[in-house]
């Protein structure tokens, strides 16, 4: 048994068998098994372990099953690259979270939940001033401010927050692909948030 070009070359009864093994971030140990027909057709059985997984191994009687041999599987570049890639687009993506996150963080929940209809009464305001506006004319008289003033406020707001996060979201999206640019897990490495 042994590994050539990413496939496990065997011999089973007679005759060298090929089967194509998958990429790897990182080295693997491969076995080769001998298991019944009924089990599996050509009677081979391969499994391919990362180190901290569980390993696979046949699930049948294991008085029938003999083990041709083991080998190291090395990592691959592509699939080396491609974790990295992984890891760096969700290291990106939770720092994305974090930055959208803190525009709203001086704003408690039920608040920010009620943003869009504070945006839909504004922006109806600003096409007609006597569009209705239960939101906004509950928060003006509340805060002493005509509804007009408030209006244009709240659209302000909504314009400095679409700009902000605009902004964050070129921002990962400019890093996102930087990822997929990316040649090596160095070049990789060296995209930041």
């Amino acid at each position: 048994m042994q590994i050539q070009d990413g496939n496990l070359v065997v011999e089973v009864e007679g005759s060298t068998m090929t089967v194509p093994l998958p990429e790897v971030a990182t080295a693997a140990k491969v076995k080769a098994y001998l298991v019944p027909e009924a089990y599996r057709p050509g009677r081979l059985f391969v499994s391919v372990t990362i180190p901290g997984q569980p390993e696979d191994v046949p699930a049948c009687s294991q008085d029938l099953v003999e083990l041709l041999g083991e080998d190291i599987l090395e990592a691959s570049d592509a699939a080396i690259l491609n974790a990295a890639k992984a890891a760096k687009l969700t290291e990106i993506n939770a720092e994305f979270q974090k930055a959208v996150a803190a525009l709203a963080a001086d704003y408690p929940d039920s608040e920010v939940q009620s943003w869009p209809q504070q945006v839909k009464e504004a922006e109806a305001l600003a096409a007609d001033p006597q569009a209705p506006a239960p939101l906004l004319t509950a928060i003006a008289d509340a805060r002493g401010l005509s509804v007009a003033e408030l209006a244009s406020r709240v659209l302000n707001k909504m314009n400095a927050y679409a700009a902000a996060s605009g902004s964050l979201i070129g921002r990962r999206q400019a890093a996102e692909g930087l990822i997929d640019l990316a040649a090596s897990p160095e070049d990789v490495a060296s995209i930041v948030w």
